[in-house]
């Protein structure tokens, strides 16, 4: 037993070699307590750069070095064993003792350990407040948590937010975009809200009435729009006609596609389905793609079917023009009326493949016979003309 221990403290002395303490010039001479404090010398060494998980665990492990060195000897020997100042020590130890019952909710939001060590001395409701701003507002700085305890929750928005226009260089530049975000990104989510509460109201009514909703939420859908492609997308290098610029695209099928395309399509009532699709469209398609838009949870799941198919589907800019004149139905074209009968498989894959491509998807290939034209099971064989006699012509009688 004592061989095994022996080994354990020659270990955990060799990976924090680093520092020396003098246990016996300190007047620790217990050996079980020294075991105590080389393990969590080790631990503490060991965590080296913290994420938010290891700033817990870190103070943890200070905290139990502390309780057996109660006596004043604490922060000498965390400086000299551990390497960390006094400062530093009390700053984890503060953020394990009295962020602890908020530790799942700080992790999940990857808090820095900085803002962590300014958070630990708020109250219960200020921690609360600051955990309510990282998630509205994807990020807590600092100065957001030093604004929360002096009582305001905008952080530093109030005092800088005039300053921040007379700021140069890059620093003022990322000064006013990062304004831009936290306040664009608050405006979008307000407008979508809206937007889904509006369909919420007419949804509960017995009958949607399009154009009463439309007066509600086509400008917000647009006004959202223009938001979340102010906030997401890039300008396109090339002018449009040489005089307007135009944002990048989200990537097709991708889910901020869909989001885009939607708000697109409540932005005109000529472009919704027909009054009796109105509520399935309503509650199957544009609620659940908007609830996924704002959603506060970290991955939330596409609500929709692998495909991505809207009903309708949504027409973008360049064709929105011709969504009365389609009636939302894309065209057919038959093989057998434009290529002949006697194509091959691969043939009619190919052309069909090309002519897709071709007009973007409006136009599609397809085998099926219409309706209203008969197939033969077997197409009678022509009549050989050497063998068919004419029938003689029935005679005149006067």
């Amino acid at each position: 037993m004592t061989t095994k221990t022996s080994k354990t403290s020659a270990s955990i002395s060799s990976s924090t070699s680093t520092f020396s303490y003098s246990y016996e010039e300190h007047g620790i001479r217990d050996q079980a307590l020294r075991e105590q404090l080389e393990t969590s010398a080790a631990h503490i060494f060991d965590l080296g750069r913290r994420t938010t998980e290891q700033t817990f665990e870190l103070g943890d492990h200070l905290a139990q070095a502390a309780d057996l060195l109660a006596d004043g000897r604490f922060d000498r020997w965390v400086k000299m064993r551990c390497g960390l100042s006094a400062r530093s020590a009390r700053n984890n130890m503060a953020v394990f003792r009295n962020l602890g019952q908020f530790r799942d909710d700080l992790v999940d939001l990857s808090i820095g350990a900085t803002v962590l060590y300014h958070l630990s001395s708020a109250t219960p409701d200020q921690v609360k407040a600051a955990i309510a701003f990282a998630e509205e507002n994807k990020r807590l700085q600092v100065a957001d948590v030093k604004a929360i305890l002096n009582g305001s929750e905008e952080g530093e928005d109030k005092p800088e937010k005039d300053d921040q226009s007379d700021i140069g260089g890059i620093t003022g530049l990322k000064a006013l975009i990062a304004v831009k975000l936290r306040e664009g990104l608050k405006a979008f989510i307000a407008h979508v809200v809206a937007i889904c509460q509006a369909i919420e109201a007419a949804l509960a009514k017995p009958r949607v009435i399009k154009e009463a909703l439309a007066k509600e939420i086509q400008d917000i859908a647009r006004v959202a729009r223009q938001e979340l492609e102010s906030l997401a997308l890039f300008i396109e290098p090339e002018l449009d006609w040489g005089r307007n610029t135009k944002p990048t695209k989200f990537p097709k099928k991708s889910g901020w596609a869909e989001v885009n395309d939607t708000l697109y399509t409540l932005g005109g009532i000529d472009s919704w389905p027909k009054s009796k699709e109105m509520r399935d469209w309503l509650a199957l398609h544009v609620l659940p793609v908007l609830g996924w838009a704002v959603s506060k949870q970290r991955k939330p799941e596409w609500p929709l079917a692998a495909a991505k198919t809207s009903a309708p589907e949504a027409a973008g800019p360049v064709e929105a023009a011709s969504v009365a004149d389609r009636h939302d139905v894309a065209p057919e074209v038959s093989v057998e009326a434009t290529t002949g009968a006697d194509v091959t498989e691969d043939g009619i894959a190919r052309f069909g493949k090309a002519l897709e491509e071709a007009t973007g998807g409006f136009m599609t290939v397809t085998r099926e016979v219409p309706r209203n034209r008969k197939q033969f099971a077997k197409v009678p064989p022509l009549a050989d003309d050497a063998v068919v006699e004419a029938e003689p012509m029935p005679a005149v009688t006067p």
